[in-house]
């Protein structure tokens, strides 16, 4: 159940937006891709034909962060695909839903207006205890996606986290932010 945060919401939304431009910044010369558009690229080239296999589902979405971008990106390297097979199959785009303990249901309806394959869970998720019908999609595995999101946790509740990941996805990621999400 969610619980009040000790933050307050006003600095939470600004840290929000500027981890947001952070994920797409990049430097031209110094770096030819922004942080989204690498981990779509990793997505793309990591999980090869399978890519489409999926249905990748943000689990701490926060404001919404870098999964908008990262559907974006990676519909877009499909679509280029597409236009190179002969006989490929034509359904090829990938859906993204965007969940959190405290969802940001306004930031997450101006980022799914721009894309069909973007969409959101209104209600509160708990990433520790995943519901069924969110992991249930007959045509599409489950990618769990875990964007700069670890350092929230405690470790019990990371634990937690990880161990339901497991046993209820059939892939998952995750962009450490800090050295203590590395470890």
């Amino acid at each position: 159940m969610p619980t009040k945060s000790r933050f307050p919401e006003y600095l939470r939304r600004m840290v929000q937006s500027c981890l947001t431009l952070a994920w797409n910044f990049r430097v031209p010369v110094l770096q030819p891709r922004s942080p989204a558009q690498l981990v779509s690229s990793i997505l793309y080239e990591t999980l090869s034909k399978s890519v489409t296999n999926y249905s990748y589902v943000d689990f701490c979405a926060g404001a919404g962060g870098p999964t908008p971008y990262i559907e974006r990106y990676l519909n877009k390297q499909l679509a280029t695909t597409r236009k190179h097979m002969v006989n490929g199959d034509t359904d090829d785009s990938v859906q993204f839903v965007l969940t959190d303990l405290h969802p940001h249901i306004p930031d997450w309806m101006e980022a799914a207006a721009k894309s069909s394959n973007l969409s959101f869970v209104s209600r509160p998720v708990d990433a520790s205890n995943a519901p069924l019908d969110l992991l249930k999609n007959d045509k599409k595995k489950v990618f769990r996606l875990f964007n700069l999101a670890f350092h929230h946790f405690e470790d019990n509740l990371a634990r937690d986290i990880l161990k339901n990941t497991i046993e209820t996805a059939h892939g998952f990621g995750y962009a450490p932010c800090s050295p203590r999400e590395t470890m």
